[in-house]
């Protein structure tokens, strides 16, 4: 009796596993959400000369996307410390002109494929 409990609980601990590991396999890339902008602003409304369309803003919101993947990308490859690196990365995502990150970008020194 004892065993057919414990297995039940074994079974039941894999099941939850087993779903917690599908649901975290799932591509959560923010290029397949669909990304939204507001469709028109307040100031839109008055002068509407002055903001872009909301066409023009998602694609400059799409460009800032890219952009950030790139850095991050540039961040993962070089050589500091995870501390750092963790730091650089929140940095990107809240504040991506921060001096902290645009001074580590601006020391980075890229080698030729050729050498």
């Amino acid at each position: 009796m004892v065993k057919n409990i414990y297995s039940a609980v074994i079974v039941l601990v894999m099941g939850l596993f087993l779903v917690d590991g599908n649901a975290q396999s799932k591509e959560s890339d923010t290029m397949g959400k669909k990304l939204k902008v507001e469709k028109w602003t307040v100031l839109e409304e008055y002068e509407p000369d002055m903001i872009l369309s909301a066409e023009d803003r998602m694609d400059l919101k799409k460009k800032r996307i890219v952009e950030a993947k790139r850095r991050k990308g540039i961040l993962d490859t070089m050589d500091i410390s995870d501390r750092k690196r963790k730091k650089l990365i929140r940095d990107l995502y809240k504040n991506p002109f921060s001096d902290r990150l645009m001074k580590t970008l601006a020391d980075t020194k890229f080698e030729d494929k050729d050498n």
